[in-house]
């Protein structure tokens, strides 16, 4: 009798839910939070029934025109349900998780992108060390980049809102580019835009025509579908791309053939590590859940067609930063 749905977004009147079976209707990352559950679930014993509830952010607000900021009105229906976990996805909903929690101390919460300080008893954190993979990416890059334009090698990002999850990439790359020049004796420029918003590809698209206009080489794509823009203008140019949150090659039809990697953060590996912690009563409540590169919650994707291109010399010291 295992729950066989879970809500996935509000909508206008009220609740859609998303069977575990259908999830070819959600979006990459969603898809990720979806794979997770359903093999969280799918560990719990087949008497208990587990609900659990996934909330996704969109701004400020919750996706389908809700806003929460205001009141606990629709909040309290949620949470009224009688769910054994409610997954709040986001940095941007860090404070109105907050104000959830507070009214509904006995249901466990837990929020992807935001660590509480002081933690909060009945809410898990989920975050992720993403610059342990970021750091290599930027290296990796920068090499990449001096192979393929000597005479002016440039790195570049395009990326979303200018929020601390975001910037946690960037700064690892361009520190990565930085250690490949301080090896390597050389002077790769990195170099990137924030649009300010994670649902402007084409705004994406223009930025990164600007940077490849400049000079850069390589593309990472950080934020959503406007990183997705930055990729697209790579693609157009003949330049080159790299991916974020999931295996982008798996998901950029068009583009997959000038990734060179993506850097991933497995929110499936982080979710299914909490949602199974509630069916076995261990839930890290007022703890951390970190995805690092050891326990698999962050990773560098595989090169795919770049395979034998990357020189061995360089694809042994990306490997050899990563251990």
């Amino acid at each position: 009798s295992m729950s066989e749905e879970f809500v996935l977004y509000s909508k206008q009147n009220g609740i859609a839910t998303i069977r575990l079976n259908r999830p070819d209707k959600a979006n990459t990352l969603r898809l990720e939070v979806i794979r997770g559950l359903d093999a969280g679930l799918a560990q719990a014993n087949a008497d208990d029934e587990v609900k659990v509830i996934v909330l996704e952010g969109a701004g400020d607000n919750f996706c389908g025109g809700f806003d929460f900021s205001g009141g606990l009105d629709h909040y309290g229906n949620i949470a009224e349900q009688g769910y054994d976990q409610i997954i709040t996805v986001g940095f941007l909903l860090g404070d109105a998780t907050a104000k959830m929690a507070a009214v509904y101390p006995d249901t466990q919460f837990a929020i992807i992108d935001f660590a509480y300080d002081p933690p909060i008893p009945n809410v898990a954190g989920i975050v992720f060390n993403v610059d342990e993979a970021a750091f290599p990416i930027g290296y990796l890059a920068a090499g990449w980049a001096a192979l393929q334009d000597s005479a002016d090698p440039q790195v570049g990002w395009i990326g979303g809102m200018q929020i601390p999850p975001v910037e946690q990439f960037i700064v690892a790359y361009e520190a990565g580019v930085a250690y490949y020049n301080a090896v390597k004796g050389t002077n790769v420029q990195a170099k990137g835009v924030y649009v300010g918003d994670f649902e402007a590809p084409d705004e994406g698209k223009i930025q990164g025509q600007s940077l490849i206009d400049e000079g850069v080489d390589v593309i990472f794509g950080v934020g959503g579908k406007t990183g997705n823009g930055g990729i697209a203008a790579a693609k157009e140019a003949g330049k080159w791309g790299i991916g974020v949150d999931v295996d982008q090659y798996n998901t950029l039809p068009n583009e997959k053939d000038i990734l060179i990697t993506s850097c991933m953060k497995r929110l499936d590996n982080a979710v299914f590590t909490v949602v199974e912690s509630a069916t076995k009563d261990e839930f890290p409540g007022g703890g951390l859940y970190i995805g690092t590169l050891e326990n698999g919650g962050v990773g560098l994707a595989p090169f795919h067609d770049f395979e034998g291109e990357i020189p061995a010399e360089l694809a042994a010291e990306v490997d050899a930063i990563i251990e």
